[in-house]
């Protein structure tokens, strides 16, 4: 997306992250700490044909265009697109792939997790013997305040409660986007599960996580998950 690619620096690796949190097809991330204070970045996301027009919709609206086909043709992920994110938000040795037309997979190195994006909204941590990895109100807060207007404006179209102070359920935020998007889309949104793994700089420890989406964007409190070596 055009959109996208306008971001810069922290931002670029904050939108990346929102945009796995609110997508579907089982998205997943990897982190395995590789150095000092360096980390090996690896995401997988998709979106079903009914969450990719709806959030071509909302961008659309945000956007303020009316070029529908253009839209309708262009991927509301490329591998370019992707990797030019994850570069400019100062990954290194990056690489993105298409496996199918939804589904795009990325990986990178995060060199200095101490001054990234991550670290500065509490989300990443690493000490000499472990890594860890945050989320929360608090988490999301801060990612969202690092994108632009624009982005931002997207991401208040999905009425995330972490983000917004909201105390609500999955449920109730899954009543609440069927109220608006529809039964299913919202049923994608909150059902869907986030993988997370951690893992040892040799790839010996490792912490699997799996988390529904719905109880990620309604959490009220912090959540932390943790490999140490």
């Amino acid at each position: 997306m055009k959109t996208l690619l306008r971001h810069q620096g922290c931002s670029c690796l904050a939108l990346v992250f929102i945009l796995l949190l609110c997508s579907a097809c089982s998205p997943s991330l990897a982190i395995q700490a590789n150095g000092a204070d360096e980390a090996t970045l690896t995401f997988k996301t998709g979106f079903s044909p009914l969450l990719e027009k709806t959030f071509k919709s909302m961008m659309q609206s945000v956007s303020g265009t009316n070029d529908a086909q253009d839209a309708a043709d262009a991927p509301l992920f490329s591998k370019e697109n992707v990797a030019a994110l994850m570069e400019s938000a100062g990954l290194t040795h990056v690489t993105a792939t298409n496996p199918n037309a939804s589904t795009v997979t990325s990986k990178g190195n995060i060199v200095g997790i101490s001054k990234s994006a991550l670290a500065k909204a509490d989300m990443l941590f690493r000490t000499k013997n472990s890594l860890s990895l945050a989320l929360g109100p608090k988490q999301f807060q801060s990612l969202y305040a690092m994108l632009d207007e624009e982005s931002q404006a997207y991401f208040d179209l999905m009425m995330i409660p972490s983000l917004n102070d909201d105390t609500m359920t999955p449920s109730q935020y899954e009543e609440l986007l069927s109220s608006v998007y529809g039964q299913k889309f919202a049923e994608e949104i909150t059902r869907g599960s986030l993988f997370i793994t951690l893992s040892s700089p040799d790839g010996k420890k490792k912490t699997d996580i799996q988390v529904s989406l719905g109880e990620v964007l309604t959490l009220t409190e912090e959540k932390r998950w943790t490999v140490q070596w």
